[in-house]
């Protein structure tokens, strides 16, 4: 893999101004929190800028979850699924492939199966995800599959806003239709009996950033409110609630929405019940994952890098190599020895995708290159083969993008139909959706938003697609947006590295998009001796940095590729580091470790 750690291939970016007084605000929190000066200031800058807003984020508590009867036509779907319910009338669950709208239509049918037994009616439904070669959404296999089907209700989960024809033609077979979505709509809604989405332009919803999973957690909440007649449900309902939160937790890590506001509440409190899950099909996951049983080293359990990098791919593998089907069955079977089955296809699956990931890499990885050598002003790229697996390019689009600074859109192409279907992924300051708009005369469809966006097109205008493609990257993206910014929350000495700092940062958890775990910088640090390689297939590193006599550990997690640079620095040049600090604990002992996030030679010298 090529390195994203060069010290030249970032620009460091300090939050505050390094030795100035903490202004006011900080000292607010400081006394008022009983926080050092660096974490108050973080979370100043973060715009916690209160005692009262502060403690909030800090204290994660779940009263912070918005009554889910504010989403628009909450009331109206609730409405209609308990008549449904009550008359026992025939209801289809249509979720998506990928992780969260997969674990939000095992919410809503997991949730169905718990009324039947509270109520000891049985409730007729069907939960169904679509496969990738058919399309995202209400496609017209879709259609005709529903239809099938017979239903007097369709619920569609994590797909339906922009779904205009299809639910008409729906509703025109005398099909009601809910929508409960959070992608964006477009102008006009679609002719749903309800439309339950926070960023409908009519919304007055405090959150707008749910995923799916997220959205379908709340229609589950108001229908448990509906079934108790009290805003206070039963604690049975209670019960449920909790352990379905882990399952929103799965989709919303997944989906990579900001780990903001609702979804770090989710996530927070769906991480700590999900090692104690009963559902047999995702305790085979996890342990399929070696996320169970838990490592007693780890004192914090499941993070929502475990969901990132270990869970949420083995869910997704199913749609994007196998039938994303197995990927629902597993969430919603009550058999282990069934779980165990489909827990061992999903690993294949995943094991299949990480081979065909890393093929497309490295022959698109050539094709950039190619393309930079023949056209040196090249800022976007536009690569393709007829041999790439349509479900994966998506992630090879991601990585060449981390590894080159330029946006990227990867074809696979099908020679039998003459068609490609690609997959794009862009910078900061690049908005990739706008570009497709700028190109849509050598398009046959395309969809999706500023960071990312899929498309179709022939075979034949290919090559005028990259001409334009290019052309209009160029005109719009600078060479200072090619350097990617590294932020760092502030400067600090070896001596403030404590265990009381890694505490206060622990309560920025669960870290991800939207609310990154703080990180700093040392500067002018020496190495007193070469850096170690680490691991079984010697991929990371292991160094002490030293400053003013005291050393810390640094871990360097897919350096290898920078160690020979590192040993360089050993005891002749001073570096500066950019890093996240955490506590180690091991046999008792307590010690402050940084994991290195980049590094340079320090720029005094």
């Amino acid at each position: 893999m090529a390195s994203r750690h060069n010290s030249r291939s970032h620009r460091w970016e300090f939050a505050g101004i390094p030795g100035a007084a903490p202004a006011p605000g900080v000292r607010l929190l400081m006394d008022g929190l009983r926080l050092s000066e660096l974490s108050a200031g973080i979370l100043s800058q973060r715009g916690f800028d209160t005692v009262e807003s502060a403690e909030t984020f800090l204290q994660k508590r779940m009263d912070g979850l918005h009554d889910p009867e504010t989403l628009p036509d909450m009331p109206r779907a609730v409405a209609r699924i308990a008549a449904a319910v009550e008359k026992n009338q025939r209801i289809v669950l249509f979720g998506d492939y990928d992780a969260d709208g997969v674990t939000s239509t095992a919410l809503v049918a997991r949730y169905f199966d718990f009324l039947s037994k509270k109520t000891g009616k049985p409730l007729d439904y069907v939960a169904r995800v679509p496969e990738r070669a058919n399309g995202y959404g209400l496609s017209l296999a879709a259609v005709q599959e529903i239809v099938a089907l017979k239903p007097q209700l369709l619920i569609t989960l994590d797909n339906g806003v922009t779904a205009h024809e299809a639910i008409a033609a729906l509703n025109a077979l005398g099909i009601d239709c809910i929508v409960v979505d959070h992608h964006l709509p477009d102008a006009t809604l679609p002719p749903a009996l309800a439309v339950v989405n926070a960023k409908r332009l009519d919304s007055v919803y405090p959150f707008k950033e749910l995923c799916g999973a997220g959205v379908a957690f709340k229609l589950i909440w108001a229908l448990s409110v509906h079934f108790c007649q009290s805003k206070k449900v039963s604690p049975e309902f209670r019960a449920y609630l909790l352990e379905a939160m882990a399952l929103a937790a799965i989709g919303t890590v997944a989906d990579v929405v900001p780990l903001q506001g609702e979804n770090r509440l989710l996530v927070h409190h769906g991480l700590k019940l999900l090692p104690l899950t009963k559902l047999p099909g995702l305790r085979a996951l996890l342990e399929t994952a070696r996320l169970l049983p838990l490592d007693t080293k780890k004192k914090d359990g499941i993070s929502p890098g475990d969901i990132g990098f270990r869970l949420g791919p083995r869910v997704n593998a199913a749609g994007r190599c196998g039938r994303a089907a197995d990927a629902l069955e597993i969430l919603l079977t009550d058999d282990p020895a069934k779980a165990l089955e489909l827990a061992a296809r999903l690993e294949a699956f995943n094991t299949e995708r990480q081979a065909i990931e890393e093929t497309i890499l490295e022959e698109a990885r050539a094709q950039a290159r190619a393309a930079l050598a023949e056209r040196p002003e090249c800022r976007g790229f536009v690569l393709c083969s007829d041999g790439w697996h349509q479900g994966v390019i998506g992630i090879a689009a991601s990585r060449i993008v981390e590894e080159f600074n330029r946006p990227a859109v990867l074809l696979a192409i099908d020679k039998t139909r003459g068609m490609a279907h690609g997959s794009g992924r862009s910078i900061r300051n690049f908005n990739l959706h706008d570009a497709l708009h700028a190109t849509r005369e050598h398009l046959k469809t395309f969809g999706g938003h500023a960071a990312a966006a899929g498309l179709t097109i022939e075979t034949l205008r290919i090559d005028l697609f990259r001409a334009h493609f290019e052309r209009t990257v160029f005109g719009l993206v600078s060479e200072a947006d090619m350097i990617p910014r590294l932020r760092i929350d502030g400067r600090v000495s070896m001596l403030q590295l404590t265990a009381r700092l890694c505490a206060e940062f622990d309560q920025f958890e669960p870290c991800g998009m939207g609310n990154p775990r703080p990180m700093l910088a040392l500067t002018d640090v020496e190495l007193p001796a070469p850096p170690r390689l680490m691991g079984r297939d010697e991929k990371h590193i292991s160094f002490f940095a030293r400053q003013n006599g005291t050393s810390r550990r640094v871990l360097g997690f897919n350096y290898a590729d920078q160690f020979n640079t590192l040993c360089d620095f050993t005891q002749r040049r001073t570096l500066d580091l950019a890093f996240r600090p955490q506590l180690n604990t091991f046999n008792g002992q307590s010690n402050v470790e940084l994991v290195l996030e980049a590094f340079r030679e320090n720029l005094k010298q």
